[in-house]
């Protein structure tokens, strides 16, 4: 997550089915420096004309690249911090950064190119979560409240009804009640005012823990000319944008006094919207940065007891009010991969509950024209395509046309074996991920204490040289990431195309064995094997 305060990215662990299941893990804040945020403010102005969402005017290209591998290190430092690989994560939620949001021209921009991230990380990307429900008559914008729903099951019922408060450049609230009922909306300006007003006036990013604006007085004639902006009395709720509101003028207040204004402003505009709400809530859950600022946490509690309600931080509810977006998009993540509706009627103004996002799927191994990637859930329908007929399945398996159910089975065992060890058999598709061209990979037999490579290519593709092109690279692969020091395969006897595909990848035939009944050639490759293949025909090496 990067948010419009735009001060660095958070990352945040979470083990989820999208649904109920919710266990929190580490998390990790990764500061931008000062020369980038800067950078991050031109990238505000450069998106001012962008009329279609894919435009990338000025520096806006490069910025996307930069912001990306920037969150390709956060990813890397968090796993060295939580002694995790990379095969221990499924999915990761990229929010990418907001350069522009114009709900009602049903226009949002969040900078961030998914398929650089699953690739430099290895793992499979969800992004542009916002847009699909653009596309369906919504805001775009809050699209936590599903998570703040799976989280307030964690509450007692007395504190019911119930509101997150996420305190960031812009306030978002949340409203849940026992009947079922969602609602969210963009609440007002949270903390951009403050950190725009003070970055001017005292050059440094944000009033840390409100100590500036203690030091002041309340303007009230420029508190209550931002309170009486139509956003907060318009019957259609809306979604901000970080321009819609701008800091004073510097003639208009001295420092402190300005920044005790801008700190009321944001606690009052939290009450003033949440007068749109169905019932007055019981408690405010507040998140985000602004609830280490103490002048606006004090404003809220005094505001929030006028109305009988209680306040308490995020930490107070047992939650994490720093990771508590990143963690959001995690979730978001796992129910777009699940098709789950990510926004409803209540909290963006969608026609209908509507999932959204791309998946881009991380290339495990990539050659000129392939990628190995992971198998996702209802990939079974593609191995019951590659191996359904007696033809295509009579060498795999159990030697019969695969089903579904038998599909799954598989499926199941190839992802356990990834997670144990990395490898394992994988989906293999065109390098652009357009389509689907078999399986392919390696696996280890725990008791014949050997590793075996294997690859079958669907049907319609062959005779195309791709066999050749995965097994000479992950041939490569294992040799050269030193996985072992010997590799197997074996190929029927009537297989003319698989046995000669074996020779000329440098295999040598060591045997011949019976397997479910029927005659097949084993063969065998050792470091010593590669090293000499590779030395006298490089042009056999993989690509990458």
């Amino acid at each position: 997550m990067s948010g419009t305060s735009m001060d660095g990215i958070d990352v945040a662990l979470l083990r989820t089915d999208g649904e109920a299941v919710v266990e929190r893990g580490g998390f990790l804040s990764v500061p931008y420096e000062p020369a980038f945020r800067d950078r991050l403010k031109q990238a505000l102005e450069d998106a001012k004309t962008i009329r279609q969402r894919n435009e990338r005017p000025g520096e806006l290209s490069r910025m996307e690249r930069d912001l990306t591998l920037r969150h390709a290190e956060a990813v890397r430092l968090f796993l060295q911090q939580q002694k995790l690989e990379p095969k221990d994560i499924d999915l990761i939620g990229f929010h990418g950064q907001t350069v522009l949001h114009r709900p009602d021209e049903a226009l949002t921009v969040q900078l961030g190119d998914g398929q650089l991230l699953a690739s430099e990380t290895g793992t499979d990307v969800v992004y542009d979560l916002r847009a699909n429900d653009m596309a369906h008559g919504g805001q775009g914008a809050p699209l936590v409240p599903v998570y703040h729903q799976a989280l307030a099951q964690q509450l007692p019922a007395d504190r019911w009804p119930v509101c997150f408060v996420n305190i960031g450049g812009i306030s978002n609230l949340t409203f849940l009640d026992h009947d079922g009922t969602i609602i969210g909306f963009d609440s007002g300006p949270g903390n951009t005012l403050i950190d725009q007003w003070v970055e001017a006036h005292a050059g440094i990013p944000y009033d840390d823990g409100g100590r500036i604006a203690s030091e002041g007085s309340v303007i009230m004639v420029l508190a209550e000319r931002y309170l009486d902006n139509p956003f907060f009395t318009a019957s259609k709720r809306r979604s901000l944008d970080r321009n819609d509101f701008r800091p004073p003028e510097g003639h208009e207040a001295e420092l402190s006094d300005g920044a005790r204004t801008l700190a009321y402003v944001s606690a009052a505009a939290i009450l003033k919207s949440a007068r749109h709400l169905p019932t007055p809530p019981k408690t405010y859950v507040i998140c985000g940065g602004g609830r280490l600022n103490r002048t606006i946490m004090a404003d809220l509690v005094r505001l929030a007891a006028e109305r009988g309600a209680e306040v308490m931080s995020a930490e107070q509810a047992g939650f994490d009010g720093d990771a508590m977006e990143a963690e959001a998009w995690a979730y978001l993540a796992v129910r777009s991969a699940s098709g789950l509706p990510l926004t409803f009627p209540g909290t963006t103004g969608v026609s209908q509950p509507v999932s959204g996002g791309v998946l881009a799927q991380s290339a495990l191994l990539r050659t000129l024209r392939l990628a190995l990637t992971r198998w996702l859930d209802g990939d079974e329908e593609r191995l019951v395509q590659l191996h359904g007929t007696p033809e295509t399945s009579v060498y795999v398996g159990h030697g019969k046309p695969w089903d579904r159910d038998y599909a799954r089975e598989r499926l199941a065992g190839w992802r356990t074996g990834f997670r144990r060890q990395g490898f394992s058999t994988l989906k293999l598709m065109t390098a652009n991920g357009s389509e689907f061209v078999g399986r392919a990979g390696i696996s280890w037999y725990e008791d014949a204490q050997v590793h075996q490579l294997a690859y079958s290519i669907e049907r319609s593709k062959w005779d195309q040289g791709y066999a050749s092109e995965i097994a000479s690279a992950l041939v490569g692969w294992f040799f050269e990431t030193e996985v072992g020091e010997r590799l197997e395969a074996m190929a029927h006897v009537d297989n003319a195309a698989s046995l000669h595909i074996l020779k000329n990848t440098g295999f040598r035939e060591i045997d011949m064995r019976s397997v479910r009944g029927e005659p097949c050639r084993f063969f065998q490759m050792t470091r010593a094997d590669y090293a000499d293949f590779a030395k006298a025909r490089p042009s056999r090496k993989p690509t990458s």
